[in-house]
């Protein structure tokens, strides 16, 4: 039986050749047995001295290479991230599609009415909605932005409450301190009915400090998530220039050795425990010594980091719409498009930063977080090509046409073939200024406001509700 005819796969975006892999590989094996990773944890370090590494002054530790490739052997390949509604479980890795989460961490908030300001659980609020109901975003993810409004001691209890009840998908959780870890991990397995967490329900997002170092906190995370049996996204965000050399092979390769090294002591604490590799590098504007993620060397990275990851066989994390914009303008736009675009055709399997980033992770947008789907829409249609069975080539219809007639008898688009986007206007110019000329920025915040009208929370058990609500507050208690 003949394949139908059709567009191909996009294979995946390589920028490295094999020489190009090995030399990274060998780089960061170099540094990790020789040179040596900061550990500022006594049971982690316990843990790799156990396994033949050395501990040095100022606690750097040095891992035989055998202990890294042991370990990357133990980590699966693929696996699925469940939610609260089943019909929403999310395969990591393989052939599956990506997992997209909105931002993660931004202290500010930009909107077209109000501009920039401090963020408040409100805005969390809306950004979980946001994420719940655009339809390309499939993770509600965590710290969507970082509330001012609420003491940082009881923030990871409020913020990951709300992404539990307003959104059934999966989510994450803050990795940072072994306490604060397991309490939402203690509320993720109350809101899913499974307090043991028999199955991975819940990431965690482990970042190094560099250069070469992981501090106790990530540290006490990672091994309460791995202890826990659930996904770790290890990543070093190494910024070449500042906190990493001044080339991209070598910030790469220190990079590589520190999320090597996270991805090990997870390995050993729970082999088998889910973990996602993370190079989410850039480089610094030499000029102003500012971040630059929105930057070609940016992306190029992003190509780097999910090459390295199918390398050694784990699920991937990089890119998504990242720019360095203040506004949503122009530049806004091209580079987040540049990244994101990058990041799909890359093959990336976990996309953090999928929609809302501004000002290069400080900042995120409502209305960039529609036009950054938007964008993941027009990637998407991309990406599924079109067929070219026998009846979609339509040759009978083109006969029916005489020369120089048309084709505009028919109802438009009956075959389904175009994509008709949401915010952006394709209207003509007559049709566009008879409507109000609205901006694009405008179209989007009408978008905002629409998606949070349709918003429906989803069912929560009231009984659930009930325990989750008791929990924060005993727990919340308990810090003041």
């Amino acid at each position: 039986m003949n394949e139908p005819a059709g567009t191909t796969d996009v294979a995946p975006l390589e920028r490295l050749d094999e020489r190009g892999l090995e030399s990274i590989h060998e780089a960061s094996m170099h540094i990790i047995a020789e040179l040596g990773i900061q550990l500022d944890h006594e049971r982690a370090r316990a843990v790799f001295r156990a396994r033949g590494a050395e501990v040095g002054d100022d606690d750097v530790v040095t891992i035989p290479r055998a202990v890294i490739e042991e370990s990357l052997a133990a980590a699966p390949t693929e696996f699925v991230l469940h939610a609260r509604n089943p019909e929403k479980d999310l395969p990591v890795g393989g052939d599956a599609g990506p997992v997209r989460a909105p931002g993660y961490g931004p202290p500010y908030v930009y909107t077209l009415g109000d501009g920039r300001r401090r963020s408040r659980l409100s805005d969390y609020e809306a950004l979980t909605k946001l994420a719940h109901v655009e339809d390309v975003i499939n993770c509600t993810g965590y710290s969507v932005c970082e509330p001012a409004d609420v003491d940082d001691r009881k923030k990871h209890f409020a913020m990951l409450k709300r992404s539990l009840a307003l959104s059934d998908q999966p989510v994450m959780a803050t990795a940072r301190g072994g306490t604060r870890a397991r309490e939402c991990l203690d509320m993720v397995g109350i809101a899913v009915g499974d307090r043991d967490l028999g199955k991975p329900y819940v990431a965690g997002l482990v970042n190094t400090v560099p250069p070469r170092r992981i501090d106790a906190e990530m540290l006490a995370g990672l091994m309460a998530f791995a202890e826990a049996g659930q996904p770790v996204l290890v990543s070093s965000f190494t910024m070449a220039g500042a906190s990493g050399p001044e080339t991209l092979p070598a910030s790469i390769a220190q990079a590589n050795a520190e999320t090597l090294v996270g991805i090990a002591l997870a390995q050993q604490i729970n082999p088998g425990t889910p973990v996602v590799y993370g190079v989410p590098t850039s480089n610094i504007d030499t000029r102003h010594g500012s971040l630059s993620i929105g930057s070609p060397e940016s992306a190029l990275v992003v190509a780097a980091a999910a090459q390295l990851g199918r390398y050694y066989g784990v699920p991937t994390r990089a890119g998504g719409g990242l720019t360095d914009a203040k506004a949503l303008d122009y530049q806004s736009g091209f580079e987040s498009m540049l990244v994101q675009t990058v990041t799909d055709m890359a093959g990336v399997d976990y996309v953090l930063h999928a929609a809302g980033i501004l000002e290069s992770y400080e900042t995120v947008s409502p209305e960039k977080f529609v036009l950054d789907c938007e964008a993941l829409r027009y990637l998407d249609r991309f990406r599924r090509g079109f067929s070219l069975d026998p009846e979609r080539l339509q040759l009978e219809r083109i006969a029916e046409v005489e020369p120089a007639g048309h084709f505009l008898d028919a109802a438009l688009d009956e075959t389904g073939e175009f994509f008709h986007p949401s915010v952006i206007d394709k209207r003509s110019h007559s049709d566009w200024a008879d409507n109000g000329r609205q901006s694009t920025i405008e179209r989007a915040r009408d978008r905002v406001d629409r998606q949070l009208e349709a918003y429906e929370r989803p069912r929560l058990d009231a009984d659930v509700e009930r325990d989750l609500e008791e929990y924060v507050t005993a727990r919340g208690r308990a810090v003041e």
